[in-house]
């Protein structure tokens, strides 16, 4: 009976040790936190690579924009079958041939692991038209949609970026939408992925700068002026100005099937990060101390001095030749490995 007993105890202690060895296996490598906080989880490489669960999709909605019909009048595929660490998404009026021009030959340049597209709507103009064809040409650098490219069709815009991403650029690990008179230091944008976050990708993640409490403009001076009838709240809900927006692809896709099924609203800023995420329950995660603050701004475009302060962003609304100046310093400069352990409290 004993040796019985003892054979019947080894056999759980053997059992308990291969599901012990087992466990251990699988949490080897856990989910990790982020420095900037738990509102998302970085990936590791025993991870999936997100894909976009298209089965979810209406079979008409490729063709589809919130509530008009749409297609792509120029797409290039320039992620094809790779999985880029980061797809830019530039927004550019037709017009700003400059603008692009100028991130063209400096942040913009191509890079291992990024890749960059200009998004425009569509114009009046024959002449434009063959125009951006020719640059597209020339470049293969454009995303044209089928709406007009104005002020109070931008969320068609931002929403055909999203569409973008998740039909043409679907293993991408990171999104950055911005403008095309911001400044992005690629080089520390790149070692910010793979080294403060994770260059397998997150969940979860929506980086920006967060506005609260922003009353609703009334004023029939302001170019922003909402009526009573589009928004009739006295304030707009917490939203990030749509210069830097860092996104998963989760988000991504989250957003873009709350837009295809939400009332249009024009202002894509207060409408995608606004009313949207609040929606679908994301947090804003407050990334202002990595935008080069108007000091470092001045001291690095009119002095030539140096910073000790790591930056991810200039600000909104740059001269052509403060991107030129920021894009001169960043690559006569070292950049820290860790953007955040660089960082001077």
């Amino acid at each position: 009976m004993h040796e019985r007993r003892l054979w019947s105890n080894l056999g759980y202690a053997v059992v308990a040790f291969m599901t012990f060895a087992l466990l251990w296996h699988l949490l080897s490598t856990p989910p990790v936190l982020s420095p900037l906080g738990d509102a998302f989880t970085v990936y590791t490489h025993n991870s999936t690579v997100f894909t976009y669960p298209f089965q979810l999709l209406d079979p008409s909605d490729y063709n589809r924009l919130i509530d008009i019909s749409f297609n792509f009048t120029i797409t290039n595929f320039v992620c094809n079958e790779t999985s880029p660490l980061l797809l830019v998404l530039v927004h550019t009026a037709p017009t700003n041939f400059a603008k692009r021009r100028t991130i063209r030959e400096t942040w913009g340049q191509e890079v291992e692991g990024v890749k960059i597209v200009f998004m425009v709507g569509s114009v009046n103009s024959p002449e434009l038209q063959k125009t951006l064809e020719d640059e597209n040409r020339k470049y293969g650098d454009f995303v044209q949609g089928s709406f007009l490219d104005t002020y109070r069709n931008i969320t068609y815009k931002h929403v055909m970026a999203l569409k973008y991403t998740i039909y043409h650029c679907p293993q991408a690990k990171y999104i950055l939408k911005t403008d095309d008179d911001v400044f992005v230091n690629m080089p520390a944008m790149t070692n910010f992925l793979k080294f403060d976050l994770s260059p397998y990708g997150a969940s979860r993640v929506l980086f920006c700068t967060p506005r609260r409490h922003a009353n609703v403009l009334r004023s029939y001076r302001s170019k922003w002026r909402v009526s009573f009838q589009e928004y009739p709240n006295r304030t707009y809900p917490t939203y990030c100005p749509g210069w830097s927006l860092l996104y998963s692809p989760d988000v991504i896709f989250a957003l873009y099937c709350e837009a295809q099924v939400s009332e249009y609203f024009w202002i894509d800023d207060i409408h995608i990060t606004g009313t949207l995420t609040e929606r679908i329950n994301v947090k804003h995660t407050d990334i202002e101390f990595l935008v080069i603050s108007f000091k470092n701004l001045r001291n690095i475009v009119d002095f030539d001095y140096n910073v000790t302060e790591p930056f991810l962003y200039g600000r909104s609304d740059l001269e052509e030749r403060q991107i030129r100046g920021l894009w001169r310093y960043v690559t006569t400069h070292s950049v820290p490995k860790s953007v955040l352990k660089d960082l001077q409290y």
